[in-house]
């Protein structure tokens, strides 16, 4: 089967399953409890002053407010009251008894308030019509501090309801996390270049950054971790950060490391972490009242990032492959993050993030794709580098380092000055008689059956090269380098005559070779190479008189 097409089936099966990963969420079956409740809750509640209540716009009641709604046996009967709450400590009554508590303890770090918390309020079987009253505080004097989606439904219903809603949101967000994570691990365990690596982690850590900032508008976090306050904590923190990954990234892009612009702001967002755990730790206030803070810096951002931008094109007369990525990625993240600062600020959007995800996400993936790119590009590159490098060093009929790795690997042995190493000095034998008589092609197979035997034998222990048209070179080392030498010489015997028994070749197969030790301080190294080359022309001897000729 093609390559391309067992790729493309694994791929497939992914996006299958995918698909039912999200079908899995966005519907249920029919059917289950045939008196359970779905009913909106929010109506009919009324002030003790019988003013009816408008949640989108809570009485502001610092020490003790209070709401109350007659209820009948048949609404509540097996369900819950379910709804978010914000900036609201408070107590649920039925008929004057407390059903539920909400008034948690919020250390220092967590400011003064909670957040969005999610509520799911087990009321008691009622037998007659009944009053629900809640006695709340509120913690902050704005529009948002109320309580939202208040429904009549089972708990486990109601916040099933919430991820589902929420799902795709939280799911875009978890993707870009993902994806932010990969980008770190590629940029530390795969990209050489000091500016791709920074470039890489830089886009990895902004793509984590803004995820976890966004994510918390899916109120997926919040019900994963049971505390809101912390998730509130967070997302302040991800916009205190935000500019030092994002100002590092566009300063390596455009090659400006050294500009004085990315040290001022990531200056800024360091003094601004640090004004923002003095007001809220030593002096007991609130994040959220300094936050225009973190806005003006996230604006001096901006604008440092439109000034790299600039000058980036005055230098080289126009915008690089790199600087257009840039530009296309953040002007649209940009008018995303303004126009939720906008409506934060104007329309006091509970979802601030609402516009920053889809720009985000057309970010990320933007950003991803050329970084993939530049990632491949840098494997390919350096799948050219081995390549090159094996013909250098590599002699091409054999296989075996070549000459050229055998002076490098003497010149680092003298440079060692330590160690021990056994030279052997091999010499194929008959070699012209070969070529002269059957042929050059003869000659090679010849010649590539001695070096397979000579790796096969001297290989298991050392570095085998061929250094001539019929010599070959061995070092072995190490402190049992000598009984690796006797190991292999035997095998090397065996191998030979295993070969000769065959019949393979016109002329039997007859390699001389020698031996010298060698242990630097203690004799030259040219001398030992010397005394293996003159063992190895002995060994020729050995072999004549043995009865080894050319036929």
């Amino acid at each position: 089967m093609r390559k391309r097409l067992l790729i493309d089936l694994n791929l497939a099966i992914c996006v299958i399953l995918l698909i039912f990963i999200v079908f899995l969420f966005l519907y249920k079956l029919d059917g289950g409890n045939l008196n359970s409740k779905d009913e909106q809750f929010s109506d009919g509640w009324t002030y003790e002053d019988g003013t009816p209540v408008d949640f989108s716009n809570l009485r502001y009641e610092p020490e003790a407010g209070s709401i109350t709604k007659t209820i009948s046996p048949e609404q509540v009967s097996g369900a819950d009251l379910c709804f978010e709450s914000r900036s609201l400590f408070f107590t649920v009554y039925v008929n004057d008894t407390a059903v539920y508590d909400f008034h948690p303890d919020l250390i220092r770090i967590y400011g003064n308030y909670y957040g969005e918390c999610i509520h799911t309020v087990d009321l008691p079987a009622l037998e007659e019509n009944s009053v629900i009253r809640i006695d709340y505080s509120t913690l902050h004097e704005a529009k948002t501090s109320t309580f939202y989606f208040m429904k009549i439904q089972e708990g486990a219903s109601f916040v099933r309801g919430m991820i589902t809603e929420n799902f795709a949101n939280y799911i875009q967000c978890f993707v870009i996390m993902v994806l932010g994570v990969v980008l770190i691990v590629v940029g530390f365990l795969f990209t050489a270049d000091p500016n791709s690596v920074i470039e890489t982690i830089s886009l990895g850590t902004t793509a984590i950054v803004l995820a976890l900032w966004t994510s918390s508008g899916s109120r997926i976090p919040q019900l994963i971790s049971a505390n809101s306050a912390m998730v509130r904590v967070m997302d302040y923190m991800c916009l205190i950060f935000l500019p030092v990954p994002v100002i590092i990234l566009i300063a390596s892009v455009s090659r400006q490391l050294e500009s004085k612009l990315p040290k001022i702001l990531i200056g800024l967002c360091g003094l601004n972490l640090v004004l923002n755990v003095v007001w809220v730790l030593a002096l007991g206030r609130d994040y959220s009242e300094i936050l225009f803070l973190t806005h003006i810096i996230l604006g001096i951002g901006v604008l440092f990032i439109i000034s790299l931008s600039v000058s980036a094109y005055k230098k080289s007369g126009k915008f690089g492959k790199n600087m257009k990525v840039i530009v296309a990625g953040f002007s649209v993240l940009i008018t995303a993050g303004i126009l939720d600062i906008i409506r934060y600020y104007m329309l006091k959007a509970t979802d601030a993030s609402l516009f920053t995800r889809f720009g985000l996400l057309y970010f990320i993936i933007l950003f991803t794709i050329y970084e993939l790119n530049l990632f491949l590009n840098i494997i390919r590159k350096s799948a050219q580098t081995e390549v090159m490098e094996k013909l250098a060093y590599n002699d091409g009929l054999t296989g075996l380092l070549n000459r050229l790795a055998f002076t490098q690997e003497e010149n680092s042995i003298r440079e060692k000055g330590a160690g021990k190493y056994v030279l052997v000095q091999l010499d194929i034998n008959f070699l012209k008689q070969v070529n002269d008589n059957y042929g050059h092609a003869e000659g090679d197979r010849f010649i590539i059956a001695a070096a397979e035997l000579i790796n096969d034998t001297f290989g298991r222990y050392g570095k085998c090269y061929r250094i001539g048209g019929d010599e070959f070179f061995a070092i072995l080392e190490g402190k049992h380098s000598e009984e690796d030498y006797d190991k292999a010489t035997r095998l090397f015997e065996e191998k030979i005559k295993e070969v000769n028994d065959r019949n393979e070749f016109h002329i039997p197969l007859c390699i001389a070779y020698g031996k010298a030790v060698y242990v630097p301080g203690t004799r030259d190294f040219d001398e030992t190479e010397k005394e293996a080359d003159r063992l190895m022309y002995e060994n020729k001897k050995i072999l004549k008189a043995a009865g080894y000729q050319a036929k």
